[in-house]
Parts: structure tokens; C-alpha cells; sequence
């Protein structure tokens, strides 16, 4: 019985050791190492290091216990959850978001990794060469923008400070129900996609945009070409692309989210409806009740 407990105690201290040694490997690797490492739980992330830090402008304990999607662009956040929820582990070109609000293009590759019983996620950003490429003529912008742009299915816009459309994705064309030539060269005051009285609370944010601050998402009602009211929420956030500070704006169709409520709404005053109604029934009875006349079966000792 010793010698099998001394066996034990022996592949213990073995399995400590080569534990010890993995740990020293890792945090050399992690010391040394010009990519970005992130080791995240359900994308929150446990651990990372300087270069990763250093690649997005952060340091490492403002990182900590953050979503990693936090430090992608959106338009780049869908094609992840693809890839991630695919287990597909092949590296793959994203917009990054730095804590300035610049865009950066980085290679994403990521691989699930066993721990303390558990599956993560150890994930390694490496700096591109291949940079986000801004309008070569303004205000017509390239084509070759971005595919991840382009073919998102979300409506993506770029634009310059002054509101004035560089770049819309086909999501965007459709939801405007406009073609990109009609679009682009134009401000959102001259396409009269929003209605006359949200005119001076978009401008309002996008004043905040040019200062340099993310408006958070508002609530909108855009007119479709053909005639139709369609509610939007519209967020946008400040970007630089190759020196210049443009506008990076996503429309996202509320008009499902709208209905639900609307029918959430109907429910509950139905359901108000009939609690009040059951209250003066039981009220009505009560009364009743106390009026009745005592017959004398009723009366005590009867």
C-alpha cells in the first residue's frame, strides 16, 4: 500500500512540475511574443499580454474582464461569430477598433484550449500589412473599401464631418431605397431619409461624433424612397482612415423589435383590462353579499 501511495505521490509532484514548466513556457511566450495573445471565456477575456495591449492602445489591466469583441470593429464582429461558433481555427483579416478610435487590420486566429475542466478560448491577433483603404477620390470612395464591408448584412455607412456620405454598404442602399451614386456626395439633410423633426437631434450627434465622442444608439424614423416609414436605430462612432478622421455609422431595421412591442404593449393592457374588471365583479358581489336580506336559515340559533 506505501509504495503504491509513493507512486502516487511521485507522478503528483511530476505532474506539478511539468505544470510548473508549461506555465514558465507560456508566460515566456507571452512575454516574447509580437502578437497579440488573448485567452478569453465566452469572449471575456481572462488574460493577455503587452503586445496585444500595445496593438490596441490599452495596458494590459484596463483589458482584463472586457468583452473581445469590445476591440473589434463592428463590421468585422458577425464574420467572428461565424467563424467561432464553426470551430473554424484558419486565420482570417478583421477591422480592430484601438482605444483612440482608429481602425486597424489585424490577422484573427483562434483555438479552443482545455481549462481547469472547462473549454477556452486562446486567441492571437497579428498586425496586418494590409491597411484600411480610404477614398482615393473625395467624396466618391473605392469599391475595394472592404468585402467584410460591403457584404455585411447590417447597413454600414462611412462619412466626413460634415454628415456628408463617403461610403454605404448594399444593406444600406436598401434600406434608403437608393443607389450608391445618388447617395454618395450627399448629406443625410439633403437625402431627406429622416424626418424634419429628428433633423436637429442627428446633427446634435453628430457634433458629439466630431468632438470626437461615439453616439450612443438613438432611435429613428427613416422614409424609404418608395413612401415607407421604417423605424432604425443609428449609432455611429469617430474613425481614422489613412490620416483622416471620417464617421462610422451602422442602421440597424427596428421595425420586428417595434411590432413586438407594440403587441407586448396590447397584451398588457388586456391583461389590466380584465384584472380591473374582475376587481368591480368581486366588489359588485361583495356588495351584493352584505345587502342580501338574512332569511332564517341565516339567523344564529335558527
Amino acid at each position: 500500500m506505501g509504495t503504491i501511495d509513493s507512486k502516487n505521490s511521485v507522478y503528483s509532484n511530476l505532474a506539478k512540475i511539468a505544470l510548473n514548466e508549461y506555465e514558465e513556457r507560456f508566460r515566456i511566450f507571452m512575454e516574447t511574443t509580437t502578437e497579440g495573445v488573448v485567452i478569453h471565456d465566452r469572449f471575456k477575456i481572462l488574460e493577455t499580454n503587452q503586445a496585444f495591449a500595445d496593438m490596441f492602445g490599452y495596458t494590459p489591466t484596463d483589458i482584463l474582464g472586457r468583452d473581445v469583441l469590445g476591440f473589434i470593429a463592428p463590421q468585422s464582429r458577425d464574420l467572428i461569430m461565424d467563424k467561432l461558433l464553426a470551430g473554424d481555427e484558419s486565420p482570417f483579416e478583421v477591422f480592430g477598433c484601438k482605444k483612440d478610435g482608429a481602425t486597424v487590420t489585424v490577422e484573427f486566429c483562434s483555438r479552443i484550449i482545455p481549462h481547469g475542466g472547462n473549454r477556452i478560448n486562446l486567441t492571437l491577433f497579428r498586425q496586418s500589412n494590409n491597411h484600411v483603404q480610404a477614398a482615393s477620390e473625395h467624396p466618391v470612395a473605392s469599391d475595394r473599401l472592404d468585402p467584410l464591408f460591403n457584404c455585411a448584412p447590417e447597413a454600414y455607412y462611412l462619412a466626413d464631418v460634415t454628415g456628408t456620405f463617403i461610403d454605404v454598404n448594399k444593406a444600406a442602399r436598401e434600406l434608403f431605397g437608393h443607389k450608391k451614386e445618388f447617395i454618395i456626395g450627399k448629406s443625410f439633410l439633403k437625402l431627406k431619409i429622416l424626418a424634419p423633426d429628428q433633423i436637429h437631434r442627428a446633427a446634435r450627434n453628430l457634433a458629439l461624433n466630431i468632438l470626437g465622442k461615439p453616439a450612443e444608439p438613438e432611435e429613428y424614423v427613416i422614409e424609404h424612397q418608395d413612401g415607407r416609414r421604417i423605424p432604425v436605430e443609428i449609432s455611429a462612432r469617430p474613425v481614422k482612415i489613412n490620416g483622416k478622421k471620417l464617421l462610422f455609422g451602422m442602421v440597424r431595421d427596428i421595425s420586428e423589435k417595434k411590432k413586438i412591442e407594440k403587441a407586448l404593449h396590447r397584451t398588457i393592457k388586456e391583461i389590466e383590462t380584465l384584472v380591473e374588471e374582475r376587481a368591480v365583479n368581486e366588489k359588485e358581489a361583495g356588495g351584493k353579499s352584505k345587502n342580501k336580506p338574512q332569511t332564517a336559515k341565516d339567523m344564529p340559533g335558527v
